[in-house]
């Protein structure tokens, strides 16, 4: 079965073309549908969907949600917001099983090949809270957005919600309450054939995100990268065994380094001084973290936030 690949994205940022292509160039015959804004309809190697065409449940979402998280407000709405966007693009175009996949996850492998094993299921998950590469059905998506509804009206969640942020608050936490909130307790409260990929199964696996351990070794602050014929392995504490990654999830400030995961067009690996200076001396990652610089500027608690979280 061929099974299309969605992503829903803000922005043409310096990293998506660079997830693009490599998802393309593992994925030659497969539906690559970009729900995003005018500022990304530029990649004609894929199919460009205006996500204002399918805002119906995001806008419902965005009418009762109610922030409790130290991340800013319409960071944390959007995430949310994300999977609504999908639930109505699939209902417009009639899809039954789809791979909805984060901007930031690198892939290295062939979708139909890996997920066609998964089809069944009622999504995919890894480490049981992370969305970034999740097989989901038409059934699937719609249930998993009622429960987010559900989460926002109902005055038992919206009363644990509280609590869990107040008690973060005074502990002077960051964090708080997040789409992940809602894929780890929809698993405990809903019957539901949840598969997590990011457990190793016959010496391969899908990254969860690249910060977290999961029983891998770490190397400033990311897992360790063994490349074997070109493609990213992990090594588990555990054992020492190698496993591979389909894919590794670049979230946060990790995007920074995202180049030196990639493969050129003939699916090689590069690395080195001077290529590793090429790209950090890229207009493209310069005026990224100049834009940084200048949200950071004119939202001090976000460097507030930054700096408790390096200093934990």
């Amino acid at each position: 079965m061929n099974i299309p690949i969605l992503i829903v994205h803000k922005g043409n940022t310096f990293y998506l073309p660079i997830v693009l292509r490599q998802l393309r160039l593992f994925n030659p015959n497969s539906r690559i549908c970009l729900i995003s804004d005018e500022s990304t309809k530029c990649y004609d190697f894929v199919e460009h969907y205006d996500i204002k065409n399918y805002s119906e449940g995001l806008i419902h979402f965005g009418e009762i949600y109610k922030h409790r998280s130290s991340n800013p407000y319409d960071y944390e709405l959007f995430c949310f917001q994300r999977w609504f966007v999908i639930n109505d693009f699939v209902k417009e175009n009639g899809l039954q099983d789809f791979l909805c996949m984060d901007s930031d996850v690198l892939f290295y492998c062939n979708v139909d090949d890996v997920f066609n094993h998964y089809l069944g299921c009622d999504f995919t998950i890894c480490n049981k809270l992370g969305p970034g590469c999740s097989l989901f059905n038409a059934h699937s998506i719609k249930s998993f957005c009622d429960y987010m509804m559900l989460m926002y009206t109902s005055p038992s969640y919206i009363n644990k919600m509280d609590g869990i942020y107040e008690n973060l608050k005074s502990e002077k936490k960051l964090g708080g309450i997040c789409d992940m909130t809602a894929f780890v307790w929809y698993q405990e409260n809903v019957k539901c054939n949840v598969i997590d990929i990011a457990t190793p199964i016959e010496g391969s696996c899908f990254d969860g995100c690249i910060t977290w351990s999961a029983g891998f070794e770490m190397k400033n602050g990311k897992k360790k990268v063994y490349w074997k014929e070109n493609l990213p392995y992990g090594k588990l504490e555990s054992d020492n065994s190698l496993i591979r990654f389909y894919c590794l999830h670049f979230q946060g400030r990790s995007k920074y380094s995202i180049f030196k995961y990639i493969l050129d067009k003939n699916k090689v690996h590069h690395s080195g001084f001077w290529y590793d200076l090429k790209w950090l001396l890229s207009k493209d990652i310069l005026n990224a973290r100049l834009k940084g610089i200048k949200k950071a500027i004119n939202n001090p608690k976000m460097v507030v936030n930054f700096v408790k979280a390096k200093l934990k």
